[in-house]
């Protein structure tokens, strides 16, 4: 059997990226209809956030205003940097992660950039993580994925904070990494920018 192999195509109008997958040359469409295990369904899990539950009307739209912009890596990374100078990211539900450097280069790496739905809004949730990280709640608990690395993980926690962008008030997902090993902080993983607009619900 044919492996298929996954192509990434970008808009360049408005940065939207669709994934397809070739095989000898032709492209043909990801099946979406896989059923995924508990561990896997969290970035679906975030379609289902309202507007209520991260607080008021007026609350959730003072929260979702991000004061920082950034057009690339570059720019991100310099200011992710400054971030992290400032010590550790505090949740609206009481979770502690560092920002460290390892956490920077996943959160500006391909991988990151083809999990979230728009590459612009992936750079503004970037440059506001500690925003959105003041603001995240953990409404659900996930078991650890067990076809992956878990050897010194005893959990992976996913935050969620709302964002404005261009006109929507969407989910931000933050992923972070709790340490078996005393001593070790939790650290901020990666983030992800989901296309639903929670005003709508």
């Amino acid at each position: 059997m044919s492996k298929l192999t996954r192509k990434v195509i970008i808009d360049k109008k408005n940065g939207h990226r669709k994934t397809v997958y070739v095989k000898l040359g032709l492209a043909v469409k990801k099946d979406e209809n896989v059923k995924k295990e508990p561990w896997d369904s969290s970035s679906e899990k975030a379609k289902e956030l309202k507007i209520s539950d991260f607080g008021t009307s007026e609350e959730v739209r003072e929260m979702t205003k991000m004061p920082r912009t950034a057009k690339n890596r570059e720019e991100t990374v310099n200011i992710l940097k400054q971030i992290a100078k400032n010590g550790s990211l505090r949740s609206k539900s009481g979770i502690i992660a560092s920002l460290s450097g390892k956490s920077i280069d996943e959160i500006v790496s391909g991988q990151a950039l083809y999990l979230s739905f728009n590459i612009m809004a992936h750079w503004q949730a970037a440059v506001n993580v500690d925003k959105l990280f003041s603001n995240a709640i953990e409404p659900w608990k996930f078991e650890l994925n067990p076809n992956k690395e878990n050897e010194h993980l005893k959990n992976r926690l996913y935050l969620y904070a709302p964002m404005e962008y261009n006109g929507n008030i969407l989910p931000v997902k933050l992923t972070v990494k709790e340490f078996k090993q005393k001593g070790l902080d939790k650290r901020l993983y990666s983030i992800e920018a989901i296309n639903v607009d929670m005003q709508v619900k």
